[in-house]
């Protein structure tokens, strides 16, 4: 194995061509378990960071890493909840379950794919994390046999092959309208991980007792919802906006009643434009944030506001508006492009004015609310994190 880990560091900055081909010319090499070790470390450089203190750490399959929970969201979801025992009852590669095992003093961590099972196993001992049982087993059986109860028990259905783009929770595995009964036998408490495709309203439909949604973002990039459900709970749902950038944590909550409820206020463009998190404009939260932020909204299907000042702890981006311009080829070969209820998106734009992100300024394309094409170049409006709405 020592020529292996001296060849995996000796390769980390090769693409995934040129180690096929070096790898082609060395048969003696476990092909497989090489690409997997490279592109996990390539990935874990942004996604699980702490990994890298952890030389030993055996990443699986792509497909399993793509699917585990960043380390950032991890924690944020590890920090909600804390208790004696959590059964993760679809392990995968297992970040949840360490993060998990931070905060109660026991987890079951459930997965059926041997050979996944195996290597978190091995995993959790290269972490130290002494306080993980493991079971090879699926989610039914596990519920079936366990004699425990639970503080909490966390699943994170992974979606089936299916040939439309929609996304139900009837596509998932495990099946959670058959699974759910079991679990109310085993706890109070259940957090369901969905995928950040999935319409929430319609989940509320499907999943009970919802006493919370999270919609969690990192560095403004939707990753996951979850569904905390808590067994005989009437209320209605709150729904909790989060951004997680730069170890700070943005939050934003309303209820689906107040965005119903609410009126809105449009404007024709004032001194700066306001992009809200993505985890807001996911949730449809299109009001409320108009309104608990007194901002205005450019139209109605333009999902940009404006204010004559600067909004302290909004969440989302602010921009300072320097100029509105007709756009032509070569004006900017350079500078970041934001695209909004616009004929052309953001990467249409950058091709067709042969444009390339950088520097500290942005162009600002959308409709307004006479449906006119606008374009603005503005500077963006640098803030300190907000940690509660």
């Amino acid at each position: 194995m020592k020529q292996v880990e001296e060849f995996i560091l000796l390769n980390l900055n090769k693409s995934s061509a040129e180690l096929s081909l070096i790898l082609s010319k060395k048969p003696d090499l476990p092909k497989d378990y090489i690409l997997n070790q490279i592109n996990g470390r390539k990935k874990a450089k942004s996604k699980f960071p702490s990994l890298f203190d952890y030389p030993n750490f055996e990443f699986p399959s792509p497909k399993s890493v793509s699917q585990a929970s960043s380390e950032f969201a991890a924690i944020y979801k590890a920090s909600l909840y804390q208790g004696q025992k959590l059964a993760d009852l679809s392990g995968g590669m297992g970040i949840d379950a360490f993060f998990f095992s931070k905060q109660f003093k026991h987890i079951d961590y459930v997965e059926q794919e041997p050979k996944l099972f195996k290597i978190s196993q091995n995993n959790f001992k290269v972490l130290a994390a002494t306080n993980i049982q493991c079971h090879l087993n699926n989610a039914h059986e596990f519920l079936l046999n366990s004699r425990s109860s639970f503080d909490c028990i966390f699943v994170d259905p992974d979606r089936r092959a299916s040939k439309t783009k929609a996304f139900k929770i009837e596509d998932c595995e495990p099946n959670l309208k058959t699974l759910l009964p079991l679990i109310w036998e085993k706890s109070k408490k259940c957090v369901v991980k969905l995928s950040p495709m999935l319409d929430i309203k319609q989940a509320l439909k499907e999943l009970p007792y919802c006493k919370k949604v999270h919609v969690v973002s990192v560095k403004n990039d939707c990753k996951e919802l979850l569904f905390e459900l808590e067994f005989g709970n009437k209320q209605e749902a709150l729904i909790s906006c989060v951004n997680i950038e730069n170890n700070h944590i943005q939050t934003f909550d309303f209820k689906f009643s107040d965005e119903e409820n609410c009126r809105i206020e449009f404007h024709d463009v004032q001194k700066y434009i306001l992009d809200p998190n993505s985890s807001i404009l996911k949730a449809g939260a299109f009001k409320v944030i108009s309104k608990e932020s007194k901002i205005y909204k450019l139209a109605q299907n333009t999902h940009l506001y404006t204010s004559e000042s600067i909004i302290p702890n909004f969440n989302g981006r602010q921009f300072k508006i320097i100029e509105e311009i007709k756009l032509k080829k070569g004006t900017y070969k350079e500078i970041n492009v934001i695209s909004k209820n616009y004929p052309l998106n953001t990467a249409q734009i950058k091709s067709k004015f042969k444009i390339k992100d950088g520097g500290m300024d942005f162009l600002i394309a959308f409709s307004d609310l006479k449906n006119q094409k606008r374009i603005f170049r503005c500077e963006k409006i640098l803030q300190s994190p907000t940690y509660a709405n």
